[in-house]
């Protein structure tokens, strides 16, 4: 199968333009591209593209595709499409054909028409241009619909956790000791759960004996 290869985007974008401004003529050979301003060679693979993408038949006849593509709205969803068709044996084996890297579609594109590196590059080059005049992956998407969020339900009460209740130490006013020393006395009181626990009930012990024993 040959792929166009044009080897200036510029052309590309130019003649999609010219499609949609210009009514069908009766033929579209190389002289009526050249009285639009296409003169130069590398310009005859126009004539390619337009039969390659379905906008003239195998005798150069406009087609409906080329009398449709005059809708600015409606021309990337027209030339969407036409590519996909034209490009189906890629988009069958590659669904996001215009996001896949390079190599990729140098393996496939090579592999498809034995064409030499060069002009397999071209190829991909205008594969890209035409994807992206045609907004490839940039579809239209259908507004998401909004979703009715329900009344937020009360807050759970939290119950009060009665396992485990610390107390901070209570410091009583100092009283005088005998010899004149002064004799602090703390009240620590500690709740805890023992069987719900043990490790804490082991610590809380060794704590307090560490501070009696000073």
């Amino acid at each position: 199968m040959e792929f166009p290869i044009l080897h200036d985007p510029g052309s590309i974008d130019m003649l999609l333009r010219t499609v949609s401004k210009t009514d069908p003529p009766k033929v579209v050979s190389h002289d009526y591209l050249v009285d639009l301003g296409f003169k130069r060679e590398v310009d005859e693979g126009l004539l390619k593209l337009l039969s390659f993408l379905g906008f003239i038949d195998e005798k150069g006849h406009p087609t409906v595709l080329w009398v449709n593509y005059n809708d600015t709205d409606a021309d990337a969803d027209i030339l969407r499409d036409s590519i996909r068709k034209a490009y189906v044996g890629l988009f069958d084996k590659y669904p996001r054909a215009y996001d896949e890297e390079g190599t990729v579609l140098m393996d496939f594109f090579r592999s498809s028409t034995g064409a030499s590196d060069s002009n397999t590059a071209y190829m991909i080059l205008t594969f890209k241009v035409l994807c992206d005049l045609a907004e490839m992956g940039e579809e239209k998407k259908e507004p998401k619909v909004q979703r009715k969020l329900k009344p937020a339900s009360p807050p759970t009460p939290v119950a009060k956790d009665t396992s485990e209740k610390r107390a901070g130490p209570r410091v009583a006013p100092a009283e005088p000791g005998p010899a004149g020393k002064t004799n602090l006395r703390v009240s620590l009181n500690i709740d805890f759960d023992r069987e719900a626990d043990p490790e804490l009930r082991d610590l809380v012990i060794r704590l307090l004996k560490r501070q009696l024993e000073l």
